[in-house]
């Protein structure tokens, strides 16, 4: 027969003020199987950990309800107790009188009232636990990294140590993100090249990591220790160990397309190296516009190659990796200012973002680093709209952290090429975070001719063109209606969540957050974290972040595995997993179709279905629609659930 210890928490205040804790006592201690109640101040905290395992030795005490706060805060903490009483953990069972009883019901007897039926559950329930046992499996120590962004290459290069392979996947031909199309970087105007080129170099050439270009994860499987991964490479046309960049391909390419690294400003060829600088400095061939892939006998890439690299007939490959944990790093995409009509952004000349401005200033760009209109001359004034597509409930409620450093960076810049240029700059708000912000922001509002144009709102402007000058119409905090003209506008856009965001999330099984960033597990206590155990996060894919701060999660995420994913250590498997009973298993395979998790198979003999223990998450739809009532999850069979629900429905008494 169970012995059974309660264990009730004051929490301080919390729960103490709320309930009646010496009726709650009473109460517990009349139920049968009950040997011993225990009042605790504080379960949570040291003393009460080191007490209640000798508690539970004193009174030989088998099973042990703990009557505190939610279990997705502490059952754990619970867990540990038993374990260090020489128990089986899931011989236990937590009772949320904190959350759902004393921080919700304000009525002091009602609250005792609600406490009393959630314990007389637990209790219930708790006669049918059985001990589940423990098992370690050997883990995988390799690492799948999705995207080759600052925040990836970061999580690459901390992960990339001796007896551990880094698999990192990138959809674009190279390595990179965003980042590598910059020129500056805020606040001191560094050269972006010469800070990140010789990270992606050492990552390209570091045999513990193997870089795959051109490539996305179709799927994934599998556990922490031991996801299984598929992925697929796009047809690779340019031998990468033969191509040396060296453009004789792209110089006979007869077709002419908008490129799209420099934002459509210029055009490249069918056969084309990204941007100058772009690692691996290799071509590659758009299959959509070269000719010789609609229905077209052009090969006058390939013969003009001296190195034979070019090979029309490749494939695009699928291949399969086992790795023990991932991290996210899949970025960001920026605001299609063409949403918002105010602007006129895409109808009016010489309105671009903010990126086609990094374009235009990188001397490796279309315009070779000239700050150049459409007609090619310079522009006398340039205006600069912060909050392009942020902080307005019709499209991106958030404030995108970054914006406003940019735009006074990129004024800046203007005025260091330009020196007779007028600037002005349109805000609601100014977000300066960090230490570095206010000192950049005084830089810039310091210089001759900048002037600052507070709006009564974020998008309270429009746009016309009056002839060959673009009219800004704001309206202003201080009621003013002076119109201002200039000949170039550059609009500060939000940074938003991929496109692809909710197909990726589904892949890994992870959550989106309201605003369809990958959530994490805990906003303040484990942000890198994603809803999935064994996959983290790192950079703008969970949410807008500068360099600095995408680079400092890629790392975190790296040394969370680290600590977790030793070579030549183990790992335990989630002991709540389905159960098949062969004896009601009719092999209908109905589970099978159904597992999101490829968790289950019919067995070596095929007479019943099986569950693979590596991958089953315990998640219990197999349980819900098995025809037969053959599967049952650990630690919720029915005999327990129904027990639950018996104390939780009985009107009266103990």
């Amino acid at each position: 027969m169970p012995r059974i210890g309660v264990f009730v928490c004051e929490c301080g205040p919390n729960i103490k003020d709320a309930i009646d804790i010496p009726e709650l006592v009473r109460f517990a201690g009349q139920i049968e199987h009950v040997v011993h109640v225990e009042r605790v101040p504080l379960v949570c905290a040291p003393e009460g950990r080191d007490r209640i395992p000798t508690l539970i030795r004193d009174h030989d005490i088998s099973h042990a309800v703990f009557a505190a706060c939610s279990p997705g805060e502490h059952e754990k903490t619970f867990r540990r107790i038993l374990e260090a009483a020489g128990r089986n953990p899931f011989m236990m069972q937590t009772v949320n009188i904190r959350e759902q009883c004393a921080w919700v019901i304000h009525d002091r007897d009602q609250a005792t009232a609600k406490a009393k039926r959630l314990l007389r559950g637990a209790l219930y329930r708790l006669r049918h636990h059985r001990p589940i046992p423990i098992r370690e499996i050997d883990c995988c120590p390799d690492v799948l990294v999705v995207g080759a962004g600052v925040a990836g290459i970061a999580a690459a290069r901390t992960l990339s140590q001796n007896d551990r392979q880094v698999f990192l996947v990138e959809r674009s031909p190279c390595i990179g993100g965003m980042a590598a199309l910059y020129e500056d970087l805020f606040p001191d105007a560094n050269c972006a090249a010469c800070l990140l080129e010789p990270d992606l170099d050492e990552v390209l050439h570091d045999d513990r990591i193997t870089v795959l270009t051109s490539s996305e994860v179709l799927a994934v499987r599998g556990r922490p220790g031991n996801f299984k991964a598929t992925i697929k490479q796009a047809a690779l046309r340019v031998h990468p160990e033969r191509c040396i960049g060296c453009a004789a391909c792209l110089e006979v390419c007869p077709v002419q397309v908008p490129n799209e690294f420099n934002v459509g400003i210029d055009t490249r060829k069918a056969i084309y190296i990204p941007y100058p600088g772009a690692l691996p400095h290799i071509a590659t061939i758009d299959p959509v516009n070269c000719l010789r892939y609609r229905d077209e006998s052009c090969s006058a890439c390939q013969a003009a190659c001296p190195f034979e690299a070019i090979d029309y007939e490749a494939a695009d490959t699928v291949r399969e990796v086992t790795a023990g944990m991932v991290v996210l790093a899949t970025g960001f995409q920026g605001f299609d200012a063409a949403r918002s009509q105010g602007y006129g952004y895409g109808k009016r000349d010489n309105v671009i973002t903010a990126f086609a401005f990094e374009r235009l200033v990188n001397t490796a760009g279309p315009t070779e680093g000239k700050i150049l209109m459409a007609d090619g001359r310079e522009p006398d004034s340039v205006a600069f709209i912060h909050c392009v597509g942020s902080r307005t409930g019709e499209f991106n409620p958030y404030c995108s952290g970054i914006c406003c450093m940019t735009a006074f960076k990129q004024a800046l810049q203007v005025r260091n090429q330009l020196p007779t240029a007028a600037i002005h700059h349109f805000y609601a708000d100014l977000c300066l975070p960090g230490k570095n912000a206010q000192r950049l922001f005084d830089k810039t509002a310091a210089v001759d001719g900048i002037e600052f144009h507070r709006l009564d709102r974020p998008d309270g402007i429009q746009i016309r063109a009056e002839g060959d000058r673009i009219s800004i119409a704001p309206t202003r905090a201080k009621g003013s209606d002076r119109h201002v003209e200039v000949q170039m506008v550059v609009l500060a856009t939000a940074m938003e969540p991929r496109a692809d965001a909710a197909q990726t999330a589904q892949i890994f099984d992870v959550a989106l957050d309201e605003d369809g960033f990958f959530g994490s597990a805990h906003s303040v206590t484990d942000p890198v974290a994603a809803t999935r155990e064994g996959i983290y996060l790192a950079g703008c894919c969970q949410g807008p972040a500068d360099i600095p701060s995408s680079v400092a999660q890629g790392q975190a995420a790296a040394g969370r595995i680290l600590q977790k994913l030793v070579p030549g250590g183990k790992i335990t498997l989630e002991p709540i997993i389905a159960v098949v009973d062969p004896e009601r298993c009719s092999g209908c395979r109905t589970c099978a179709a159904l597992c999101p998790f490829g968790a289950l198979d019919m067995d070596t003999e095929g007479a019943c279905m099986a569950v693979d223990e590596a991958c089953c998450r315990g998640c219990g739809i197999c349980v819900a629609a098995c025809p037969s009532g053959a599967i049952e999850l650990r630690h919720y069979s029915r005999e327990a659930l129904n027990g639950e629900l018996v104390g939780l429905l009985k009107s009266n008494g103990i």
